[in-house]
């Protein structure tokens, strides 16, 4: 169980960490597409490089940082003292 006093410290910490990943969601999805033509001059594996970055690059990305996200998102709990052990 969390203290009162350090709830909002907990909550602090879990909102930066879904703000975060919000923010490289929308950067992986939305603003990294609008390079892919300046991108694409150059090759990779002899595919154009915007197209492997759309293709391969932002999916193993989002792969990863979920993960590394919910890892550190654990952490914070056992900080605090939010886990569901009994």
């Amino acid at each position: 169980m969390i203290d009162d006093e350090q709830r909002p410290r907990y909550w602090l910490q879990t909102f930066l960490l879904a703000l975060g990943m919000v923010a490289l969601i929308v950067i992986c999805a939305f603003v990294l597409p609008l390079f892919t033509a300046e991108l694409n001059t150059d090759t990779l594996l002899s595919f154009p490089l915007g197209y492997f970055f759309a293709a391969q690059g932002v999916m193993l990305v989002l792969i990863v940082s979920v993960y590394w996200s919910g890892s550190r998102q654990a952490e914070t709990d056992r900080k605090f003292g939010a886990t569901e052990d009994l």
